[in-house]
């Protein structure tokens, strides 16, 4: 088989269990020309859990376990070395790639990368060589006494020590700290609601549900209205008729199309709430969407909130693609404005791609100046560790000059009500 244009990459099946519950299932597939399956591999056999096990539960796919495994197979395999097998790979491949990744300059890399996410692809490039050597002891050019050694560290998180496997050989990193540059001035986002709000309403829960309640894009996509025959996925507590709780079910991840297509991956399972500070408007923006949807076709079987012009629940992918004809719009909006902030912000977006996530970071900066510690900047984001809040934390005092300072009504609701751009519905 000729190596022109193949290469390794990730293969998704996916499948319902019980209460339709949604299963996606990865492989490892040789394409070619990205697009065709030539061959299939048994590779993901060495895929690890997160609790380090091979028989993992079912409803763990790996995640960015895979997205590093292919990284280093295609480096192995095409890119650089040139291996034909994996039994061949040795210890120069693999320090040669986690040194790349690290340093940024795999091949096609644009980014640099920060320790922990080194550390992160360190720990799953060990686990899945690991887990190879010891299904082929006798045909492996390379031990495991030479790829790492256990050691004993501390556990910021844990708060104890615990063993770790460490590279035998030392890798690099850009060393760089994690830069919150795509902060987003309040004179934009209200511009970018609005015009959301006017020209794309299909994707306005998904924008608020990123902004006001601190979800990640694909956790967003997960959400199902109130009146999902899979049971409510976003409750309302109304008391005198003032809005006083909203509560969004992620606690598991469900099929929401007949096509059985993964909408995007819920990193923690949780029950969300909205931030209090943004109940009203993240409210009206529910009514607003849910007069749109009126006369709009949904499959009632699953009732997922946010829907494609079928009916099917919208995709992260779907929602990117969105988003990107958002900015599009936006960035004129920006350059014509008076507000000198605003228009430059609008030429930044000339340069560099923002995506949905946006609207998480916009929401952890305000809690960061709303004044929130580590512990409630990760209960309101849904944080699995406290790293990302640290992050904020530690650029508390930047974001503090940048936004000079915080409004005393928290949010500036009036004022972003009263935006450039209006619709029909009276915002």
């Amino acid at each position: 088989m000729s190596n022109i244009n193949i290469h390794f990459s990730i293969y998704e099946h996916s499948l319902v269990i019980g209460e339709n519950q949604l299963i996606t299932r990865k492989f490892i597939v040789l394409k070619r020309n990205k697009k065709q399956i030539v061959a299939w591999t048994d590779f993901h056999k060495y895929i690890r859990s997160g609790k380090n096990k091979l028989a993992h539960k079912v409803s763990d796919d790996g995640n960015m376990r895979f997205y590093h495994v292919v990284k280093l197979l295609n480096y192995a395999f095409f890119e650089k070395y040139h291996i034909k097998r994996l039994t061949d790979i040795n210890v120069l491949i693999v320090k040669d790639f986690l040194n790349d990744y690290g340093m940024g300059t795999l091949p096609g890399d644009t980014k640099t990368r920060t320790e922990d996410t080194v550390n992160v692809c360190i720990r799953h490039i060990i686990d899945f060589l690991e887990a190879f050597i010891e299904a082929n002891p006798d045909k492996c050019a390379i031990r495991k006494k030479d790829l790492y050694k256990e050691q004993k560290v501390y556990s910021t998180r844990k708060r104890r020590m615990e063993t770790r496997k460490v590279p035998v050989f030392e890798v690099l990193y850009t060393s760089r700290p994690r830069e919150i540059f795509r902060d987003m001035p309040d004179s934009v986002f209200s511009i970018l609601m609005n015009l959301i709000m006017e020209k794309h309403k299909d994707i306005l829960m998904l924008a608020a549900l990123g902004a006001f309640a601190g979800m990640r894009p694909s956790e967003c996509c997960n959400v199902r209205r109130n009146d999902s025959a899979l049971g409510p996925g976003i409750r309302f507590v109304l008391v005198d008729g003032e809005i006083e709780d909203i509560i969004i079910d992620l606690t598991e991840e469900l099929n929401l199309r007949s096509d059985l297509k993964p909408v995007g991956a819920i990193k923690k399972e949780r029950t969300q709430r909205v931030y209090p500070a943004f109940l009203k408007v993240f409210y009206e923006c529910y009514q607003i969407y849910m007069d749109y949807m009126e006369g709009h076709k949904y499959e009632a079987d699953y009732g997922a909130l946010t829907v494609n012009k079928q009916g099917k629940a919208i995709t992260y992918d779907n929602y990117y693609m969105k988003f990107r004809k958002v900015i599009e719009e936006l960035i004129p909006e920006l350059l014509k404005c008076d507000d000198a902030e605003a228009v430059n912000y609008g030429h930044l977006l000339m340069e560099i791609n923002i995506s949905p996530h946006i609207f998480r970071h916009w929401f952890s900066v305000k809690l960061t100046l709303f004044g929130e510690d580590v512990a409630g900047l990760m209960y309101w984001r849904g944080d699995k560790s406290p790293e990302s809040a640290l992050t904020y934390l530690q650029n508390k005092g930047e974001l503090e000059k940048q936004y000079r300072k915080v409004n005393t009504e928290i949010f500036n609701y009036s004022l972003w009500k009263a935006g450039k751009l209006h619709n029909d519905d009276g915002f």
